[in-house]
């Protein structure tokens, strides 16, 4: 969830990084300093908030809303989608740039993989209740 939040931060900002240039080059994995669009970012971060929800909701953490069929695929979907990210996140590092491509080797990457599998984790165990 904080980094669903962090995108809606920078669709206007590139808090916590100095500038528009290090903040492409240490998230966006370019050099051209140009941020992304206000609407993809906060596109992507409510896309963050909806996963966490989404666990929250297959967990039984938080009330659910919707039918537990569509909450599951819908929990399946996003272990995929962020197994997708981490394993070909290493296929971005081509041509990125260098505070990209470290990061994400060590950071973006793995991050996805493990919420991936924790995903995977909540969904299993939601389907075998």
């Amino acid at each position: 969830m904080a980094i669903g939040l962090l995108h809606f931060i920078w669709a206007f900002s590139p808090w916590p990084l100095k500038d528009a240039m290090t903040f492409t080059k240490t998230i966006g994995g370019s050099d051209d300093g140009e941020m992304p669009s206000a609407s993809s970012t906060i596109l992507v971060g409510l896309a963050l908030i909806g996963g966490a929800v989404l666990t929250l909701m297959v967990n039984g953490s938080i009330p659910a809303v919707g039918p537990e069929w569509l909450r599951l695929v819908g929990m399946y979907g996003l272990t995929l989608v962020l197994l997708t990210r981490g394993l070909g996140g290493y296929f971005m590092n081509s041509g990125a740039a260098d505070e990209f491509q470290r990061l994400n080797t060590v950071l973006y990457s793995p991050l996805c993989v493990a919420l991936a599998g924790l995903g995977g984790i909540v969904a299993v165990a939601a389907s075998r209740r």
